[in-house]
């Protein structure tokens, strides 16, 4: 049984991620959805909701979970805090995922200076496969 990690953030990109994942996965396999709420005060350059918690983010990873089992996918959902790209590194690695897919949208150059690119990062520093998806 493998695992593979969506990084999801409720974007129209981490949608495409979902089902690109979707496409990869076996009948024994699983889909992880991570949803991390970032951490100092970025929200808004990640294309979340300014005031996103670790509350209305459950209930987005919840509502994309009850989506993906209406289509017959075998999905878990986890909700974390702190610096997107390192909780999707340290995730991956803690689960032993046998991928991560990731959606790969662009930032204004103001956000890709401030925050640069998590998908990016996540590519770079990875140690397992990465697939980004746009």
């Amino acid at each position: 049984m493998g695992i593979k990690l969506v990084a999801f953030d409720g974007t129209e990109s981490s949608r495409k991620a979902i089902d690109k994942a979707v496409e990869l996965i076996g009948p024994q396999d699983e889909l992880l959805l991570l949803m991390v709420v970032p951490s100092g005060g970025i929200a808004e350059l990640a294309d979340l909701p300014p005031d996103m918690t670790v509350a209305s983010a459950r209930q987005l990873v919840n509502a994309e979970l009850d989506a993906l089992k209406g289509r017959g996918v075998r999905a878990i959902g986890l909700v974390s805090e702190g610096d997107v790209a390192e909780q999707i590194l340290k995730t991956s690695s803690e689960m032993g995922v046998d991928i991560i897919v990731i959606g790969h949208h662009g930032v204004s150059k103001v956000g890709r200076f401030a925050v640069a690119s998590v998908a990016e990062h996540v590519a770079k520093h990875a140690d397992r496969p990465v697939l980004m998806v746009s």
